[in-house]
């Protein structure tokens, strides 16, 4: 889905919806303090789309005034919705939002979303699970021209749209330990009913499909038997655990594996980034974050920790069944906590 916001004069806005499908018909919603005010098509026409053959008719432009909404040019807490997927698309400037654009790159299969919450109110635009978007929607949420204050959260292959990140965004980014992660995505893997899906999204449930099979069979408190089931780790499933932090920030596609030399090329990358903490120093990380932000500390709420993951990560680390699968973010792990040792 592409959109964006054309002008905002007050008593007029204007902008465009262009829906996946080719001759989709997109509806905004216009809302006030979270009630909606109006629903209405997007439906004039804008030929540039059919040119470049992005929708059938061009019709997803909208246009909304003082004659549908009379008080429209007070409404200083007005947000513009898609209708079909309650994307955001506009939400008006305030003098509390910070000028600045921000990308919380998520590592963890078990987000931080009500760390992300906690920052929304300062930001004009915000979204966080953006690697469920997809990537055309992902890409146009860092090409909002038109706003100078954005919050972006996900666990997006960063290589793809570093271009962008690069040129507009500051990026914070908080790893775990590589025993714990796995354990965590182990955890979460076969309680995937009681967490909900909508934790990994379509794309990454398909990918995941073999490991949340291998995970709902583990013995994970028989600890013999769980490291014979760990040696004997089918491949599709080793493949989608292994390295999942250096895959993240080096390869395009969820399924390649990290290149020679990824390590190095995650470390150049993590130099370029505002902050990079770890989960086990989650005050520290978080209080960067507040001070970034230019937020009370105590406003932030604390990093939580999935029940279990502490256990099953000594249980995985004494098998050595997964040492192979982790040896790229083990290593980069280490360089990261000798910083963090140095710095205290």
């Amino acid at each position: 889905m592409l959109f964006n916001l054309e002008v905002d004069t007050g008593a007029l806005v204007t902008g465009y919806v262009v829906p996946d499908s080719f001759s989709g018909a997109p509806r905004v919603i216009l809302r006030r303090n979270g009630e909606d005010v109006l629903v209405r098509p997007a439906n004039e026409i804008r030929a540039a789309l059919v040119a470049a053959g992005r929708h059938e008719t061009g019709a997803c432009g909208f246009s909304i005034d003082e004659r549908q909404v009379p008080s429209l040019a007070e409404m200083s807490d007005l947000e513009i919705y898609d209708a079909d997927t309650e994307l955001l698309i506009y939400r008006r400037p305030s003098p509390q939002f910070l000028g600045k654009s921000v990308l919380r790159l998520e590592t963890h299969l078990f987000p931080l979303w009500r760390f992300d919450e906690a920052l929304k109110p300062r930001f004009q635009y915000f979204s966080r699970g953006v690697e469920k978007l997809g990537r055309e929607t992902t890409t146009q949420l860092f090409l909002l021209n038109q706003v100078k204050s954005v919050y972006l959260a996900g666990r997006i292959l960063y290589k793809n749209f570093r271009h962008y990140i690069d040129s507009h965004f500051e990026t914070i980014f908080m790893m775990h330990n590589p025993f714990e992660e796995m354990a965590e995505r182990l955890l979460v893997f076969r309680q995937i009913k009681k967490v909900g899906a909508d934790v990994l999204g379509m794309r990454d449930g398909m990918i995941m499909q073999s490991s949340i099979e291998f995970a709902l069979s583990l013995p994970i408190h028989d600890e013999k038997a769980l490291r014979k089931a760990l040696h004997n780790m089918p491949g599709p499933a080793a493949n989608a655990l292994a390295n999942p932090v250096v895959r993240q920030l080096t390869t395009t596609t969820p399924d390649e594996m990290p290149p020679g030399g990824a390590v190095s090329s995650a470390l150049d990358l993590l130099a370029s980034f505002a902050i990079v903490g770890l989960r086990r120093e989650s005050d520290t990380f978080g209080g960067a974050v507040a001070e970034l932000m230019g937020v009370a500390p105590d406003s932030l709420p604390p990093i939580g920790k999935f029940v279990g993951v502490a256990t099953l990560a000594r249980a995985l680390k004494r098998s050595g069944a997964v040492h192979a699968l982790l040896e790229k973010d083990l290593e980069l792990y280490q360089h990261v906590s000798t910083a963090f040792k140095k710095l205290a």
